[in-house]
């Protein structure tokens, strides 16, 4: 199959609604059922990407998406893609091949940085550890009605929010320290809560942690990002 053998179907302006056709393995029937669709929309959490230009397949889905921020969703045609993010100000570019899209894909699918590394990652779970391949993350959850959650993360660990509460306060620390390294300060809840490192520096011990809550179970996707209260 080949990634090329794709182009755009349709393109509704206002809704920035692009149809992507996957590399075809036939069964194409003229005249029949349309082919299988999905909604997909892609969540920048790349601090090294200020302002990105992405590309799924061959086809630009945005243009200068910034940190943090989501594209607009598009509807893509079940297949296999190559996305393709370039950075507008320096021309780096970081693609991910081999992009499924079926009945079983996620609808946010998320490029991040993990220092000379990148990776693409499904719609997350409650909260995920994207810090550090070195570095486990004790992660304190608690609520404004008294219930407290705590998950000791891995890299690339996730585990689901407990508290049914409406808001929450998510506290960080290096596995087994009684250091913090991140505070959110009392936050409305989101579906998920991403942490990753901030650029340029990252450590255990530095507090450079990021945060971007990102709320996609019901609505319209929306991703903002939380100031550490630390300072």
């Amino acid at each position: 199959m080949s990634l090329n053998r794709r182009k755009v179907l349709a393109f509704f302006g206002a809704s920035a609604t692009t149809v992507l056709v996957g590399c075809g393995g036939g069964g194409g029937d003229s005249g029949g059922s349309p082919p299988p669709t999905r909604f997909v929309s892609l969540l920048n959490i790349n601090p090294e990407f200020q302002f990105a230009d992405v590309n799924f397949g061959s086809t630009v889905v945005s243009s200068g998406l910034p940190f943090p921020a989501l594209t607009q969703r598009f509807e893509v045609e079940f297949g296999n893609y190559t996305v393709s993010v370039r950075d507008t100000s320096t021309g780096f570019a970081q693609s991910f091949d081999n992009v499924v899209v079926d009945g079983n894909s996620p609808s946010v699918l998320v490029f991040y940085r993990h220092f000379g590394s990148s990776r693409l990652g499904a719609s997350p779970p409650g909260i995920i550890n994207y810090f550090d391949s070195s570095v486990a993350l004790d992660v304190d959850l608690l609520d404004d009605t008294g219930g407290a959650q705590l998950e000791t993360l891995p890299f690339e660990a996730g585990a689901p929010q407990r508290s049914r509460s409406l808001n929450c306060v998510l506290r960080l620390f290096a596995a087994g320290s009684s250091v913090p390294v991140y505070d959110s300060g009392l936050q409305r809840r989101p579906d998920s809560i991403l942490i990753f490192a901030r650029y340029p520096a990252a450590s255990a011990s530095s507090g450079q942690v990021a945060v971007v809550a990102l709320n996609y179970l019901s609505g319209p996707v929306s991703a903002v990002s939380w100031l550490n209260t630390l300072g």
